[in-house]
């Protein structure tokens, strides 16, 4: 009973989450069922107290889940009756029920593409992104109810990548947020192995010594030059980017945040396919106020519905590879 399922949690399990946290977990009830949860202990109950980000990673998850099924001969199917995330459950969480159902599905991604898909935070060749591309991600968007639209302008980049900079780094001068992100965040390799998750030195492309300055001492910054030295380092990882890009879409209620994260997991696969990377900036859709500074800037409408993603999108050398949990401890009996 349990085998089939591993087999599709093995591959789905490099579904990239909020700061790595992987909160799902699998029950397998019979060789074509299963029930979904998440763990409680893997949310943000500070900087994503709705759990809207977490709902969008386990949509995400599903997605991956759903193509690893594709290519054993299996439509997978998911009952979703809204639930939300709860910081303070106690244990794993229900959230969906899963079925498999023998059938040839029509699936475009290969299951390698679920390994392939990274996230790059390092830096860009200097080359954008393909039109051809952007409007093969703007029509499957479309296709979902969503707006994708994006920028080469060389002027509107920099005020974005400038506003990023400056949201992350504000963002974590507030002690809630330094302390909720700095419990996933790994200061060694053998940190990042040793757990599994979070983000290691390697995939933030900054040196674990500064990493743990930042967010175990981070009165130090306030010394002269500490939080230049910060700022360039930064911006070291953000040069050659030539493409920015952003989702507008429904996105109010939970089942809306799933659905999101499934769309979000075809697009970043697209993007593998044609060899381009994807670097989500969270901070600038999760902080409220550089949020509407983002909707002047972009030139947003309300009619294209709730502003929920930005990245750049570029080329870069292969990135390291984030740490994940193995298989037997995404599954429960």
């Amino acid at each position: 009973m349990q085998t089939r399922w591993a087999e599709l949690v093995k591959e789905a399990r490099w579904a990239p989450s909020p700061h790595n946290l992987q909160s799902w977990l699998l029950r397998p009830r019979e060789a074509t069922e299963a029930e979904l949860l998440y763990d409680p202990a893997r949310t943000l109950p500070e900087t994503d107290a709705g759990g809207r980000f977490i709902t969008v990673a386990i949509g995400v998850f599903i997605e991956s889940l759903a193509i690893a099924a594709a290519a054993r001969g299996f439509r997978l199917d998911v009952s979703y009756d809204g639930a939300v995330i709860q910081p303070g459950a106690s244990g794993a969480a229900p959230f969906a029920r899963l079925s498999l159902t023998a059938s040839a599905v029509e699936e475009p991604f290969s299951v390698r593409l679920l390994q392939e898909r990274r996230t790059s935070r390092l830096a860009y060749d200097g080359r954008p992104v393909a039109n051809e591309v952007l409007e093969e991600l703007r029509g499957l968007s479309m296709s979902c109810g969503h707006t994708f639209r994006w920028s080469s302008d060389a002027a509107l980049v920099g005020k974005v990548l400038a506003l990023n900079e400056d949201t992350l780094l504000f963002d974590m001068t507030d002690p809630v947020a330094r302390r909720e992100v700095g419990r996933w965040v790994r200061f060694s390799a053998a940190e990042a192995r040793r757990h599994g998750d979070g983000f290691s030195p390697s995939t933030l492309g900054f040196p674990g010594p500064l990493l743990k300055l930042f967010f175990r001492a981070h009165r130090l910054l306030a010394l002269p030059g500490a939080r230049d030295c910060v700022r360039r380092l930064y911006r070291r990882t953000m040069r050659g980017t030539c493409t920015i890009a952003w989702l507008q879409g429904p996105f109010g209620e939970p089942h809306e945040w799933l659905d999101s994260g499934r769309l979000l997991q075809r697009l970043w696969l697209t993007l593998t396919m044609h060899g381009v990377q994807l670097h989500p900036f969270g901070s600038i859709v999760t902080n409220r106020e550089t949020n509407e500074r983002a909707h002047d800037l972009l030139k947003m409408t309300s009619e294209a519905g709730t502003f929920w993603l930005a990245a750049r999108l570029g080329h870069s050398a292969e990135p390291p590879r984030s740490h994940r949990l193995e298989t037997e401890q995404l599954l429960v009996a």
